[in-house]
């Protein structure tokens, strides 16, 4: 339902500026403000998302409008999860304006994924292309997170070095509770994209009888739970955490959006994110 998505959309803008503000200003208020207006939009754009798989008679995660609205809603929710165990209220400095900018793309996107839906629920697997796509999306939301804490790894620990301190220095958590918000966060990415590909293995081959196509978002998948399984692994050593460790998890995210946007310029067959 658009005007539903609309009014989730305004009140995730009004969540961006009121965090931005409170991240300038360091303001409790401006901090409360910005959790409850993206609460609102949180619950709206549920709604939004149950209305058209209710009207449409479908999973709603089919072409990439739907896929960018769910990415959206993903985000929004894993914020709030993050939120609730680490107070790093400085995350939604970084995550509710790319949520506005998300659900904006996906209201102005059309979509022309009849042929799809079809090929989709055309097994008697049918139950796993949800499963498969919702897991990997999910994933793609706990990889987000660690490239925000890898980032606020970075800043923080380059005005250490130089001994500044400013008070940018000071909106940030600290070191080990980003470092702590990456290593969680690519523990339970890799997790979620463990078991995307599997599912999307099983409904392939239930489908078509393959269970690999060399199509370039496999392939692409394939690189990225390679590399977020190498960052686990440094993490786990004490020479690699810190620095190379954030460095890493910013690469895994360049990846990340290679697997979620470069492989429809690269003509994958995947009609979803």
């Amino acid at each position: 339902m658009k005007l539903i998505l609309l009014t989730a959309l305004a009140a995730y803008v009004i969540a961006a500026i009121h965090s931005l503000l409170a991240f300038v200003n360091k303001r409790r208020a401006l901090e409360s403000i910005a959790l409850w207006t993206a609460g609102i939009g949180l619950a709206l754009h549920t709604a939004s998302l149950v209305l058209d798989w209710v009207q449409d008679g479908r999973y709603p995660l089919f072409g990439l409008r739907e896929t960018l609205s769910f990415l959206a809603w993903t985000i929004v929710a894993t914020y709030f999860i993050v939120i609730s165990r680490y107070r790093a209220q400085a995350l939604g400095t970084f995550s509710l304006p790319l949520v506005s900018i998300l659900t904006f793309a996906a209201i102005l996107t059309r979509d022309h994924t009849g042929g799809a839906e079809g090929a989709a629920g055309s097994t008697t697997a049918a139950w796993m292309f949800p499963v498969h796509t919702t897991l990997l999306v999910f994933a793609y939301a706990a990889f987000f997170v660690v490239f925000m804490a890898s980032v606020m790894y970075l800043l923080q620990e380059r005005e250490l070095k130089l001994k500044t301190f400013s008070a940018f220095f000071h909106r940030l958590p600290s070191l080990t509770t980003v470092n702590e918000i990456a290593t969680l966060a690519a523990g339970v990415g890799l997790m979620l994209l463990s078991l995307g590909i599997l599912t999307g293995m099983l409904w392939s081959s239930e489908r078509d009888g393959r269970i690999w196509h060399n199509d370039p978002k496999e392939i692409l998948a394939g690189l990225t739970w390679l590399l977020y399984m190498v960052l686990i692994l440094y993490r786990a050593s004490a020479r690699w955490r810190g620095r190379r460790a954030a460095w890493l998890g910013v690469l895994g995210f360049a990846l990340v959006l290679c697997t979620f946007f470069g492989a429809r310029l690269m003509g994958s067959y995947h009609v979803f994110g």
